[in-house]
């Protein structure tokens, strides 16, 4: 709460210290967004909080609008800039700004040998008569018969006053009259889609056909047919195909096929087969949903080339560099950008798997927010003459959780199919209480939820209830942070940091920790002031040690570990020093050893048992430390 607050205070300071035209100029921003989206008039303070996403939306329209000005259909007609005219201003006044852009991007065919001047002076009196009728509700036909009729009767002024007129003329003028129709009522459901304050339902094969139409048309306006040996209109087409149909389906990869052929087919002139073949290669995308990209890619190229090649060379309908470069992009398209975009489908396909990638985004956001002040304060305390105790700790470990926390929400969701692990682990545990029953060494086995099998034992200062306290706070603590996420080093200097600030007193504990991959096989141990650790393999037993002091003791702790390759049937002993301290003149313990040697039992806690029995036999009458077993059988 001290955090928000303190930002908050930066912020208003910033605003405070900024010059009077720069915040007017973030108000008019705010304010031309806000009327683009039909969004509802905020309060003073939310009205001038700079949004970086605004400024982005506001650059992306006004490229769009430059874009969809220069886009050319059958060669020489130009219905997108008064149809976008007309529906920009139907949606807000303030929406003028984009009229510059839509007529610079008409302006710029003027040096292609076309008559743009007809369709120059129709977008600027659409933008006029609706201008001044904004605040009448027309509805969305009465829209497109008004942009319609404005332009015919600009465009048949133009011809009729010319030298010659053409039925052909006449024709297209029709043919414009159409379009102009078409694309009020394409560009209205295109910002209905794009506003995400607008939660009406948007019908799923409407969307699919407005988002592929608008997209195309864009990359048309740049008005490039060919780069070295690809179309890039051809490659933005054939992609949407192949993800829309990877994404959602067949049934709408084939109709995102056909809306991108059939836009293809006006803005480059291209055959209808183009249609055709789109459509197929769609469904094809959609036919293989939950396969990897690569494979999906493939089969796609595949299609795409079959079909492209049926005419024969040289009269292809499809190069093969299109289709393979637009598979490329999409097999090896990052993952972050393919989240972008499935957020944007799920506008189209379930309104509540919307929502739940926009709260996931959210979440990243805020979490970003804690990580960069996680990072902050733990360079912070670093800085300290307290750099080891438990607060550094905490944020280091808090900074590496949040960073995992982001990578689980960036990862894609798959089926959850619990895959059975290649090694299982079958344990007997057997022990010997000093005093009263109450033994001071606590052990933890237990599997962790990534398939990771624990084994840990740790043994208290001194005897009894104390010592039992001691090792129980660091088996639980050690529980708790394991499965928080915290990294075993991490949550051992934690522990011992924790030990340290616990009492005035002295208080420390072995820890002894083996952790088992039961993928691949890997046995890691760890030993803090430790006793040995036996792995028997058939007839041979290796003895494992690691010379540390125990945890709470001095601030800095050696944490090494030793990495061991299991096999099926080999036997991990675990064992506290009341075991190795049976015989303390046989340092070399060959007596513990040849104990596990001649134990011929698989059974865990038969071995357990038969151990715990041989040290009360070598203690003899001498007096006896707690004592504990924990035997892993690895099958």
């Amino acid at each position: 709460m001290e955090n928000t607050t303190y930002i908050m205070q930066i912020t208003t300071y910033l605003y405070k210290s900024s010059r009077y035209n720069t915040y007017k100029g973030v108000i008019l921003v705010e304010l031309l967004l806000d009327a683009l989206f039909n969004k509802k008039e905020k309060s003073a303070i939310a009205g001038t909080k700079i949004k970086i996403g605004y400024y982005i939306n506001l650059i992306a329209l006004a490229g769009v609008s430059f874009l969809l000005g220069r886009v050319a259909l059958f060669e020489n007609i130009f219905p997108c800039g008064p149809a976008l005219t007309a529906v920009l201003m139907s949606r807000g006044k303030i929406n003028v700004y984009a009229l510059p852009f839509i007529l610079l991007g008409s302006f710029t065919n003027k040096w292609t040998g076309y008559d743009v001047w007809g369709d120059i002076i129709a977008t600027v009196i659409c933008g006029a008569v609706f201008f001044l009728l904004n605040k009448r509700k027309l509805s969305l036909l009465g829209v497109g018969i008004i942009t319609a009729a404005i332009t015919s009767i600009v465009k048949a002024f133009i011809i009729i006053t010319g030298p010659i007129v053409f039925k052909y003329d006449i024709i297209m003028l029709c043919m414009e009259a159409v379009l102009v129709v078409g694309f009020v009522y394409l560009f209205y459901f295109f910002f209905n889609i794009m506003d995400k304050s607008n939660e009406k339902e948007k019908p799923i094969a409407q969307g699919i056909v407005v988002l592929s139409a608008v997209s195309i048309l864009a990359v048309g306006g740049l008005g490039i047919d060919t780069i070295a040996f690809f179309s890039p209109v051809y490659v933005v087409s054939l992609f949407i195909s192949l993800f829309i149909g990877y994404k959602m389906g067949v049934m709408e990869g084939g109709l995102a096929g056909i809306a991108s052929g059939l836009t293809l087919m006006m803005v480059a002139s291209g055959t209808p087969a183009i249609i055709g073949i789109f459509a197929c290669s769609g469904m094809v995308a959609g036919f293989f949903t939950g396969l990897s990209r690569i494979v999906t890619g493939t089969c796609f190229i595949a299609v795409c080339l079959g079909f492209g090649m049926i005419k024969g060379y040289p009269e292809l309908y499809l190069t093969a560099a299109d289709p393979i470069i637009a598979a490329v992009i999409f097999m090896f398209l990052p993952q972050k950008l393919i989240y972008k975009l499935e957020i944007l489908l799920a506008r189209l396909r379930d309104c509540e798997q919307y929502y739940d990638l926009i709260s996931r985004e959210k979440i990243k956001n805020t979490l970003h927010g804690y990580l960069e002040t996680f990072e902050k304060l733990a360079a912070l305390y670093g800085r300290t003459k307290d750099s080891q105790s438990i607060i550094p700790m905490q944020f280091k470990a808090l900074t590496r959780l949040t960073k995992n926390m982001i990578l689980d929400l960036d990862k894609p969701e798959k089926a959850n199919i619990m895959q059975k692990p290649r090694y299982n682990v079958d344990v007997g545990v057997s022990g010997y209480a000093k005093e009263d029953n109450i033994s001071g060494d606590s052990y933890l086995c237990t599997e962790m939820k990534n398939g990771d099998y624990i084994l840990a034992l740790s043994d208290g200062m001194g005897k009894g209830r104390r010592a039992a306290d001691e090792s129980g706070l660091t088996i639980s603590t050690l529980h708790n942070l394991l499965k928080a996420g915290f990294d075993i080093e991490l949550a051992l200097r934690t522990i011992n940091s924790l030990l340290l600030a616990n009492s005035t007193e002295e208080i420390f504990s072995t820890v002894d920790m083996g952790i088992l991959n039961r993928n691949t096989g890997n046995l890691q141990l760890f030993k803090i002031g430790a006793a040995a650790t036996f792995i028997k393999r058939g007839d041979h037993v290796e003895a494992i040690k690691i010379a540390a002091l125990p945890i709470g003791i001095i601030n800095r702790i050696s944490v090494d570990s030793i990495d061991i390759k299991v096999r099926k049937g080999d036997e991990i002993i675990i064992v506290s020093d009341g075991i190795t301290d049976a015989d303390r003149e046989d340092r070399q313990l060959d007596w513990l050893i040849d104990t596990i040697v001649n134990i011929k039992s698989k059974d865990p806690q038969t071995m357990s048992d038969l151990i715990i029995n041989k040290a009360v036999e070598r203690y003899g009458l001498k007096e006896k430390d707690d004592m504990t077993v924990i035997t892993a059988v690895v099958n």
